[in-house]
């Protein structure tokens, strides 16, 4: 990274302490030369290739360096190969030719990026082992890469990636084999089972509200056939909820995941509006990719909302809410996802666009947009990592229908810490009641890190700001706290990967605020897995 590239071992000497309990060795080496990065130049015997094209981010890098750096230069080796891959080239092998010179008194070498046509090389099978419960076809159709192949190290990458990303097993490892000919290939998958069942406890707790709790049943490799069953039960005393859901992931042997679910719930939000929610229904959806990186997604929902057991002494807003409402939506979402990881990210961004348009059918008329965005920087390996994240959404209705405070974006609580659920945003200015908003937008920093504790323990650490603005409710009269000023929190976080299953903690403080808004200090979840 210095420049050393003459940089040599002459020798090492080991030597036996005097109280003959330790070695001391001494290692004697010549560093030889300094040398600064000259030209960057290119070759390629490659039709119809340019190869300037190809890594221009990573060469930039490398070129910005005064010393040559040689960890940078097979960086720009390994995204021009990547990329060549994509594009199409599996055949082909980058050799970097180094050129020492003098420029003055100063070593100098050029470095020329040789782009050749490689020796052709097929896949000849691919074998899996490790796997106790899950079915081979559940890994092998996760591969972009079939036995008669052309080797492609581009597709082996994503090959692997998706496996990891199933989140079925502790680690999945692909090597590369040599196969019964020099032009054969064995792809080699070694898998380690971890446990995709989830028995999953929750809890919160705030200043002015006591501990909540859920249960939810939950597995998502059934029968190891990739499925994912659920079932959700949630008592407590500001809430019932019962869910029952279910995804194929290969719907018809075709990756298509097609999911349906019914649920029943019953809410009650009295602290925070003064009523109770009844919610009825069921939907299904659709997803399938379109490219490597973007997947489609359609939904359909229908269900029944009840509105009631309203504190006599609640807003006139949330009074005129009452009643019940019959809402049939289709829903629609483009993603397009180039994390390393959909689990835990370390670097890598993506990019989502959801609408959802009522009016098929029902009582309700609206149509809800939110687009959401995260990007994510390995800052030291991959344990520091800083992610940064942003949502925002804007709902309203249509053919002179308002939107119902149960169709409304309500923030605080998990999405933006350190204020209260439903904290944030308009609210009577009399009874204190949150009525909800119409445009809401969040953003978060959030810097996770290692702290200094043995790997195996699971622990890891996080700092976080959020920021954002909930504003415009559909309730129309005097008496209203609506107010699209930014609040800000911050606040320090603990994630455990426990016997029990993962724990998170959260202490932060909402720094700006409205006089309105309502905040927390402490949040906590726990659960476990079998």
């Amino acid at each position: 990274e210095f420049g050393l590239i003459d940089f040599r071992v002459i020798s090492s000497v080991a030597e036996l302490s005097k109280d003959k309990e330790a070695f001391f060795i001494t290692v004697t080496v010549d560093e030889g030369e300094r040398y600064k990065l000259g030209k960057v130049n290119f070759k390629s015997n490659v039709r119809n290739l340019d190869p300037t094209t190809l890594a221009v981010d990573k060469r930039e890098t490398l070129e910005d360096e005064t010393w040559f750096n040689m960890k940078l230069a097979k960086a720009v080796i390994e995204q021009m190969t990547k990329e060549l891959g994509d594009r199409g080239y599996a055949f082909v092998q980058i050799d970097p030719e180094l050129n020492k010179r003098m420029d003055g008194d100063q070593p100098v070498v050029d470095v020329t990026f040789n782009v050749q046509e490689g020796p052709k090389v097929y896949v000849e099978r691919i074998d899996i082992h490790g796997n106790v419960r899950t079915l081979d076809k559940v890994i092998r159709r996760e591969f972009r890469l079939s036995e008669g192949d052309a080797f492609n190290t581009s597709r082996l990458e994503t090959s692997e990636r998706n496996v990891n990303n199933l989140d079925f097993f502790e680690k999945a490892k692909v090597q590369v084999k040599p196969g019964s000919a020099p032009d054969k290939s064995i792809i080699d998958v070694g898998v380690e089972e971890k446990s995709t069942g989830e028995l999953s406890f929750g809890a919160g707790f705030s200043s002015t509200e006591s501990v909540l709790g859920d249960i939810r049943l939950r597995e998502r490799n059934f029968m190891g056939r990739g499925q994912d069953v659920r079932i959700a039960t949630i008592l407590s005393g500001k809430r019932q909820e019962y869910d029952l859901g279910f995804t194929e992931p290969y719907f018809l042997g075709r990756k298509v995941a097609a999911g349906a679910n019914l649920f029943h719930i019953t809410r009650e939000y009295q602290d925070q509006s003064s009523y109770s929610e009844r919610r009825s229904g069921g939907g299904i959806s659709f997803a399938y990719p379109l490219t490597e990186y973007w997947t489609q997604k359609w939904t359909y929902n229908l269900r029944t909302v009840n509105i009631g057991d309203i504190d006599p002494l609640a807003s006139t807003y949330i009074k005129e809410q009452a009643g019940r409402a019959t809402t049939s939506s289709v829903g629609h979402e483009l993603l397009y996802d180039r994390r390393d990881n959909v689990i835990l990210p370390s670097q890598g961004y993506y990019l989502r666009l959801a609408t959802e348009i009522a009016g098929a059918g029902g009582t309700e008329e609206y149509l809800k947009n939110r687009v959401g965005a995260g990007i994510y920087f390995p800052l030291y390996k991959d344990e520091w990592v800083l992610g940064l994240e942003t949502d925002a959404g804007y709902v309203f209705g249509y053919s002179d229908k308002s939107v119902r405070i149960n169709d409304r974006f309500f923030l605080g609580g998990d999405n933006f810490r350190g204020f209260q659920l439903a904290g944030v945003g308009p609210r009577d200015a009399v009874t204190g009641d949150a009525l909800g908003g119409k445009l809401f937008t969040v953003g978060t920093a959030e810097l996770r890190f290692p702290l200094g504790l043995p790997e195996e323990l699971g622990l890891t650490g996080r700092s976080f700001v959020d920021a954002g603005t909930l504003v415009d409710t559909d309730s129309e009269g005097a008496g209203i706290d609506d107010v699209g000023s930014i609040r800000v929190s911050a606040g320090v976080g603990l994630a455990w990967r426990s016997p029990f299953g993962p724990v998170r903690i959260d202490l932060s403080q909402a720094i700006v605020k409205e006089s309105f808004d309502k905040t927390e200090f402490f949040r906590f979840s726990f659960g476990t897995q079998f």
